[in-house]
């Protein structure tokens, strides 16, 4: 899943916000700044209050912030965001761009190597914002997004409709929101006396529900969406990100394509976190 992003000079965040975002993704956080013609870049905060510590001196400036959750590459300082490109360019990623990473290297770190640094080392930063080349980009990474910030402060965001803004905050997803409850079909029938067993009595929320916006997934068993001709076959470890939840269902985007496909109405009981089901025996013989 992760979590990237960009916020406004003289906006700030909560606390509270903050800490969401560091327990939602726990996997390492890190967060960059422009100041005096130089890029900032502190990373490797492994639990909530160290990075909290280092952040608030600088939360009144703007600022790129990062909670990682590891898909490719090991847990450490090293696959933590930021990245830099070069002394002047530095970025933030969330998803999974396809076809680059490894069990040492994540994504992100492949990705700038092969294709970041050596864009800018033939065509400077300006060459890589120029749309021609802003339009490939996003052609290949599909839905994930990239947050630029360079040593002047200027920055830009690649796939930025696929995220939204809220109060001079950019998120590129929302797992920084707090989960809505879920109502569950089963009574709270404790709260009634025998003097109103023949009352139906109102639902209650669920705190069963462990799916939220924003959350990486991967299919427990295979499911067909959709059908006849339009149907569609979600094989077994595949992996998603969840964009609505309405009750039992959920909207998830298959990020493994160039162009987001979108599958509606899949039961929640067919999906499970990332890092839930990479506990399963299954899950181990596929190449994340």
């Amino acid at each position: 899943m992760c979590i990237a992003i960009m916020k406004s000079e003289n906006k700030k965040i909560n606390k509270t916000t903050l800490q969401r975002c560091y327990d939602a993704n726990p996997d390492g956080a890190g967060f960059m700044f422009a100041e005096d013609k130089e890029l900032h870049v502190q990373k490797g905060y492994f639990t909530f209050k160290e990075f909290y510590k280092a952040y608030k001196p600088h939360e009144d400036k703007q600022v790129l912030l990062h909670f990682r959750i590891k898909t490719h590459g090991k847990i450490d300082k090293t696959n933590c965001h930021p990245f830099l490109v070069n002394n002047g360019l530095g970025f933030i990623h969330n998803g999974i761009i396809s076809g680059y990473g490894d069990d040492k290297e994540s994504d992100t770190i492949a990705f700038n190597n092969s294709i970041l640094k050596k864009i800018v080392a033939k065509h400077g930063n300006i060459g890589l914002f120029e749309d021609p080349m802003v339009e490939l980009i996003e052609n290949v990474i599909g839905y994930s997004k990239l947050v630029f910030l360079d040593r002047h402060g200027n920055y830009r965001i690649m796939n930025e409709e696929k995220g939204h803004w809220n109060n001079g905050v950019w998120y590129s997803n929302n797992s920084y929101k707090k989960p809505e409850p879920v109502m569950n079909k089963y009574y709270n029938w404790d709260k009634f006396n025998k003097f109103n067993r023949n009352t139906l009595p109102s639902p209650v929320s669920s705190s069963d529900c462990k799916h939220r916006e924003g959350d990486w997934i991967v299919c427990t068993e295979e499911y067909i969406h959709g059908k006849g001709d339009k149907s569609h076959v979600v094989k077994k470890g595949e992996w998603f990100e969840v964009e609505q939840i309405k009750g039992k269902k959920a909207i998830i985007v298959d990020g493994d394509y160039t162009s987001p496909f979108v599958l509606k109405n899949v039961p929640l009981s067919v999906i499970d976190k990332w890092e839930d089901a990479e506990t399963y025996s299954w899950n181990k013989s596929f190449d994340f």
